[in-house]
Order: structure tokens, then C-alpha cells, then sequence
């Protein structure tokens, strides 16, 4: 009765045991981001050494999702926007996967990215679709009221307050759109302490709120915001540490390696499924019209 309470009251994570009344607490793991080499991702180094590595912004962990998944919600959204006459423009393409899919079905796709090894991936192949090494923070090389949709799939959003480049190109009626990951829990970062850290109380709270602000000030009209839950299960023990290490050096990579896999594989055994180890993303969508 004593270790029910306990359990009950403060919430022990799955990976704690309790032995007559003794909690037996996971040792923290090694903390990769406390390493004088630790690149901040998402920044301009992040971004270079991933283009160095793979070409383009791509996962490199093995897993699989439960359906739908967030990109097909994503592109449903998007392809709902399209007439025989529609241009769109990808913001932050990258190596220009997701851009290409819509080549097929739309009158004329642009994908622009700032980092040129991202676009030398994109181009090969590109059929009817545009790629152009483009600074969304500057002047954007389009004449005014060039595109029918403008989007961004975690690049940048164009409807800020204060800024007009988006509001400049997209057409009057347009469709405006984003997807953002907004981070990834599912007993991922309680399994795993030091290597992951919990996310804070009304986490998704925050995040809804920080949206719905972003949204009120676009100037944009019958806005629409959804926070979503996408379920992923990793397929491997070392797809935890791919995952933490995702835009890092290889020298980093080896001593986390060294220092964790033997741990995460103990763990990552204990927990997983026939699928592998359930992890969930929460994800943003923001859309909206241009007056």
C-alpha cells in the first residue's frame, strides 16, 4: 500500500522500480548537449553540417508511424488549395522532397532554401519544379502577387508581424500555411533522462498559445490553428541516439555512442513494442487567407 501511494503521488515513471519502498532511480545518462561541440540546431551551422553529411534535411533513424502521418496531413491541406492556374511557393524547401510532390499537380512549384548544398540536392531532378537559393529574412526576387499558396514546412513563416515580403508576393485569396514540429515526448524523455530532459509543465499549452499569437498578428484572415499528436515508434535502440544527435559532428556522434548505447539498448529493450519504442511529435498547423 506504502509503494501504491508513492507511485500514485509522485508519478514514477515507468523506468523506476520500487523495491519495499526503495525507489530505484535510472542513473542520468550522458548529455550531449552539454559537450563544447554541441550545435544548436536549427542555426547555421546545424544546417551546413547536415548538408555535409546527407545533402538534405532528412531523418536519418529508422521508424514507422501510425497513419495519418503529419507531412500527409500537410500535403492534403495544401493539395486542397489547388486549380489548374495554381503557383505555390515552398519557404525553407530544403533538399526539396516534400516540394516535388506537387509537381504533377500544380501549375508552376518554387522551392527556395538559403543553403546552396540543400538546393544542389533539390534541382537533380526537378522536372517542372523550380529551386532558388533565396534569404526568406530579405527582399524576396518575385514581382508582387506571384503565388496562389505559400507555405512552409518548419522553414521560415513569411506572415510575422511587422513583415511584408509574404503578404507582398502571395495573391489576395491566397492560402497561407505552415507545419511546425513543436517536439517529441511519448515517455521518450522519462525512459531516457540526461539524454532527453522533460518537457515543462502546460508544455502544449504554451505552444498553443505561442501559435495563436504568431496567427493574430499575420494580417491574415479566417485563420486556423491545429495542435496535433503524430505517433512514431523508433525501430532501434541506437535510433534514440541518431534521433538526440540528428545535424551533429561525427565526433560527438562516437562519444555518445560510447557513452550511452549499452544503456538506451537496456532500456530501449524493457519498453518497446512489436512496432518499436513509441515515441509521439506534436506538430503546429497554421492556415490562413490573404486579405
Amino acid at each position: 500500500m506504502q509503494n501504491e501511494t508513492a507511485y500514485k503521488t509522485y508519478r514514477i515513471p515507468s523506468n523506476v522500480y520500487l523495491w519495499e519502498g526503495v525507489v530505484n532511480v535510472p542513473k542520468l545518462l550522458f548529455d550531449p548537449m552539454k559537450h563544447p561541440d554541441w550545435i544548436p540546431p536549427q542555426t547555421a551551422e546545424w544546417h551546413a553540417n547536415l548538408e555535409l553529411e546527407t545533402g538534405g534535411y532528412k531523418y536519418p533513424w529508422n521508424s514507422v508511424f501510425d497513419e495519418p502521418r503529419a507531412e500527409v496531413i500537410f500535403a492534403d491541406k495544401i493539395a486542397a488549395c489547388f486549380k489548374e492556374s495554381t503557383r505555390i511557393l515552398d519557404v525553407g524547401c530544403g533538399h526539396g522532397e516534400f516540394t516535388k510532390t506537387f509537381s504533377q499537380k500544380a501549375k508552376e512549384v518554387v522551392g527556395i532554401d538559403v543553403n546552396e548544398g540543400y538546393i544542389a540536392s533539390a534541382k537533380a531532378g526537378t522536372g517542372n519544379v523550380t529551386f532558388l537559393v533565396v534569404d526568406a529574412d530579405k527582399p524576396l526576387p518575385f514581382p508582387d502577387d506571384s503565388f496562389d499558396v505559400v507555405y512552409a514546412k518548419k522553414g521560415p513563416w513569411l506572415f510575422h508581424k511587422g513583415i511584408e515580403e509574404g503578404h507582398r508576393v502571395i495573391k489576395p485569396g491566397g492560402m497561407a500555411l505552415g507545419l511546425y514540429h513543436c517536439g517529441t515526448d511519448g515517455g521518450l524523455r522519462s525512459l531516457f533522462p540526461g539524454l532527453y530532459y522533460p518537457l515543462p509543465d502546460n508544455y502544449l499549452d504554451g505552444i498553443k498559445a505561442k501559435f495563436e499569437r504568431q496567427l493574430s498578428e499575420s494580417n491574415l484572415e479566417k485563420i486556423e490553428l491545429q495542435i496535433f499528436e503524430e505517433v512514431e515508434y523508433l525501430s532501434r535502440p541506437v535510433d534514440v541516439l541518431i534521433k538526440k544527435c540528428f545535424g551533429q559532428k561525427e565526433a560527438l556522434k562516437k562519444i555518445v555512442w560510447q557513452e550511452c548505447l549499452k544503456n538506451v539498448e537496456e532500456i530501449f529493450l524493457r519498453h518497446t513494442t512489436p512496432r518499436g519504442l513509441k515515441v509521439v511529435n506534436y506538430h503546429a498547423l497554421m492556415i490562413g487567407i490573404a486579405r
